[in-house]
């Protein structure tokens, strides 16, 4: 199943991406480059939304979250994102195994890459001669991605696991160059091992709340991006930012009629 999974999504990024070759580019600037900061929660095996008594007290736990973006924009609508983030699954957690409660100490630390797609609401861009384009929008996103966990030790390899990430977020272009990002982030994880202990790797009977038995990541994050990279343009000026502006209308002076003698 998670074959079939992996294949399904990338297909879908490919089809994505020659889709939009064929849309229009108004955006004078094909990318931009940032970073982000925000807070990570994990929910699994110790931290199961089954039990939300539990899962409220295990809120403490949330980590922080670190990462580096690109994002190439086809057009208003469209871009593709590449995105590292760092966090970790760290903290003393509760949890419910039958009639009695336990607790966990775990210290699991997490690399995340993701390759996603994003869609705009609105047309995004810094055009104030063009009627229906804003500076800011809401947009979802969806893709694929692997979290590496190097601090994991079991019998087999398992230092690796992909992921699909899905969310929302906003986006609002600040300056000419510069753009604002607020997004929540839902990682699907395609195994069990987020905790980074054996014990907790697949553990049986599947719960029905998680009937893939696999842990997930959520987060918010806010970050700050920079445009680049100015497309070539055939227009009037020579540059995306002349052709944009409305052309200057000739004035014609009026003469003055002849008096006549």
């Amino acid at each position: 199943m998670i074959v079939h999974i992996r294949k399904s999504v990338l297909l879908s990024l490919i089809l994505f991406v020659f889709t939009i070759s064929a849309w229009g580019q108004d955006d004078p600037y094909r990318a931009e480059i940032g970073f982000q900061a925000g807070l990570n929660g994990y929910t699994g095996d110790v931290n199961s939304i089954a039990d939300l008594n539990l899962l409220g007290k295990n809120l403490k736990n949330v980590q922080g979250d670190f990462g580096l973006m690109f994002r190439y924009r086809f057009n208003q609508r469209l871009a593709l994102r590449l995105g590292y983030d760092y966090t970790k699954v760290k903290g003393i957690y509760a949890y419910r195994d039958g009639a009695e409660t336990y607790s966990a100490t775990l210290n699991n630390q997490l690399h995340l890459a993701d390759l996603w797609g994003e869609f705009n609401f609105f047309d995004l861009e810094n055009n104030p001669y063009k009627r229906f384009s804003k500076r800011y929008s809401p947009f979802i996103f969806a893709g694929i991605g692997m979290v590496l966990t190097p601090s994991y030790k079991s019998v087999e390899p398992r230092n690796s696991l992909f992921t699909v990430p899905l969310g929302v977020g906003f986006k609002w272009k600040m300056a000419e160059k510069l753009n604002f990002n607020i997004q929540y982030t839902h990682r699907l994880m395609l195994g069990d091992h987020l905790e980074g202990k054996l014990e907790f790797d697949n553990p049986i009977p599947k719960t029905t709340a998680n009937l893939l038995n696999n842990d997930k990541l959520s987060g918010l994050s806010i970050g700050i991006s920079y445009d680049f990279w100015v497309r070539s343009c055939d227009c009037p000026g020579g540059t995306f930012d002349n052709s944009r502006k409305p052309a200057a209308q000739k004035t014609v002076k009026q003469k003055k009629p002849k008096r006549r003698r």
